[in-house]
C-alpha cells in the first residue's frame, strides 16, 4: 500500500486551486467583460437556414462572455412579425431571416454571412449598443425589456455580469403559467386520486394497525410515479424534437396544441354535465380498471407500493397524458437537460395531492375511505375545474396571449 506524507495534501489543494484560478480569468475573447456587443437577432422555429445556425450562435454566446442578442422568433410568436418588418425598414435592409442587426451599417442576412463573418463581425468591435426599432442605439446596461415592443428574450453570453432588462424574467413567467396550468389539471385528475385510495385500502387491508407502513407505502408508491412521469416526459420531449426536425411542424406546433387543450378541455366540461365514467382522455378507460385493482390488491408493503406504482402509471397514462402532452410540446423548444427543471416542477404539482392525501390519512385526520368517497361526490366538479383550465389555457395559446 503506498502510503504519503499529511503536508502532501495541502499542496496537491493549493496547485488544484491555483490551476482553476488560472484557467477562470482565461478567456480568449474577453478583453472587455463588462462592455456588451448587442445586436437584434430574428429568427423563426420551422426556418431550415435559422435551424442550421442555432448551434453556431449557442456557441458564439459561450465564445464571447460580453456579446448579448436580443433575439426576436417570428413564427411562433407572431406578434414580433411586424417588429422584423419595422427594423428592415428602419435599417434599409433586404427581407429574410435569420438576421442579426449590429447597427445602419453593419448587419448580416441569412445562414452561410452569419457563419462567415459573425466573429470576424464582433472580433472588430470593443462594444456596441443595442440598436433600437426607431434607428436610435442604447447601452444593454440601460435596456428596459418592459418598454421593448413584442416578446423578445435576451441570449446573454456566459459572463452574466453583463446586466440588462428582464426579458428573460418574463419569457420564464409566462412558461411557468403554462407548465403549472396544465400540471393543475393533471393534479386534479380523478383517475389518478382513485388509484392511490386504492392502493392505501390495499395497504391498510393487510396492516391496519401499522400506519407507519400506509405512510411509507403511499410515500414510496408516488414517488414511483414521480419517476415514471419525468422518464414519459423526456420521451415526449424528444418524440417532439424529432417530428420537428423532420417534418418542420415547428412553425405549426404551438398553435396545434393550443387546439388539442381547447378540445380536452371541452371534453371535462362535457363530463361536468353529461357525466360517463371511463370516457377517454378524461378517465381511466374501464376495461384497464380490473388489471389496476389486481395489481395494486397484491401490495403489502412500501416496497410492493414502489413497484406498483411502476406498472400502474402505463395504465394512468391514457386518463393523464393529454395535458402533459402538450407541456412536452411547449417545452421540446428547449434543450433536453434545460427541460429537466421543468418537468420536475410539472411532476411535482402533479403528485402533490398525493403526498397530501398519504399524510392526512397518516395523521389520521381522515380516512380513505372518506377521500374516495370524496372523489365520487365531487368528480363533476373536478371535471368542471379541469375543463376550464384547460380551456382557457389552450384558448391563450391559440391567440398567442401566452
Amino acid at each position: 500500500m503506498i502510503t504519503m506524507k499529511k503536508p502532501f495534501l495541502p499542496v496537491v489543494l493549493l496547485c488544484i486551486f491555483l490551476f482553476t484560478v488560472q484557467f477562470s480569468f482565461a478567456e480568449p475573447h474577453d478583453s472587455h467583460p463588462n462592455i456588451p456587443i448587442c445586436a437584434v437577432y430574428f429568427t423563426g422555429i420551422g426556418c431550415p437556414h435559422c435551424a442550421k445556425i442555432e448551434p453556431f450562435v449557442k456557441d458564439l454566446l459561450e465564445e464571447y462572455p460580453n456579446l448579448v442578442l436580443i433575439k426576436y422568433e417570428i413564427y411562433q410568436q407572431q406578434q414580433n412579425a411586424p417588429i422584423l418588418d419595422t427594423y428592415i425598414s428602419t435599417y434599409g435592409i433586404q427581407p429574410g431571416i435569420p438576421l442579426i442587426i449590429f447597427n445602419k451599417e453593419t448587419y448580416l442576412r441569412g445562414d452561410s454571412p452569419i457563419l462567415r463573418g459573425m466573429k470576424k463581425t464582433i472580433n472588430s468591435m470593443e462594444s456596441n449598443p443595442c440598436p433600437l426599432i426607431d434607428g436610435l442605439s442604447i447601452s444593454f446596461n440601460e435596456l428596459d425589456c418592459d418598454t421593448m415592443p413584442g416578446r423578445p428574450e435576451i441570449l446573454i453570453g456566459k459572463n452574466k455580469t453583463v446586466g440588462g432588462g428582464s426579458c428573460e424574467e418574463i419569457s420564464q413567467e409566462l412558461t411557468i403559467v403554462r407548465i403549472l396550468g396544465l400540471a393543475a389539471v393533471d393534479a386534479i385528475n380523478p383517475c389518478a386520486l382513485a388509484v392511490l385510495a386504492l392502493m392505501l385500502i390495499a395497504i391498510l387491508t393487510y396492516n391496519p394497525e401499522k400506519r407507519r407502513k400506509i405512510l411509507l407505502a403511499g410515500l414510496a408508491f408516488t414517488l414511483s410515479i414521480f419517476i415514471m412521469y419525468i422518464i414519459y416526459g423526456l420521451v415526449i420531449i424528444k418524440f417532439f424534437q424529432l417530428v420537428q426536425f423532420l417534418t418542420g411542424i415547428r412553425l405549426w406546433l404551438y398553435k396545434i396544441l393550443g387546439l388539442a387543450a381547447i378540445v380536452l378541455g371541452i371534453l371535462n366540461i362535457r363530463d361536468f354535465f353529461k357525466y360517463k365514467p371511463g370516457r377517454f382522455a378524461t378517465e381511466m378507460p374501464l376495461m384497464l380498471r380490473p388489471k389496476v385493482k389486481k395489481i395494486i390488491s397484491k401490495v403489502t408493503s412500501p416496497k410492493g407500493a414502489f413497484v406498483a406504482g411502476i406498472f400502474v402509471t402505463l395504465f394512468l397514462l391514457p386518463c393523464t397524458i393529454g395535458p402533459y402532452i402538450i407541456a412536452g410540446g411547449i417545452l421540446s423548444a428547449l434543450e433536453i437537460l434545460k427541460t429537466l427543471p421543468w418537468l420536475l416542477i410539472y411532476n411535482f404539482v402533479f403528485v402533490l395531492p398525493m403526498i397530501i392525501i398519504t399524510f392526512i390519512v397518516y395523521l389520521g385526520f381522515t380516512t380513505v375511505e372518506s377521500v374516495s368517497g370524496w372523489k365520487d361526490k365531487n368528480i363533476r366538479w373536478l371535471h368542471l375545474i379541469a375543463g376550464i383550465i384547460m380551456f382557457l389555457l389552450g384558448l391563450a395559446m391559440l391567440m398567442g396571449w401566452v
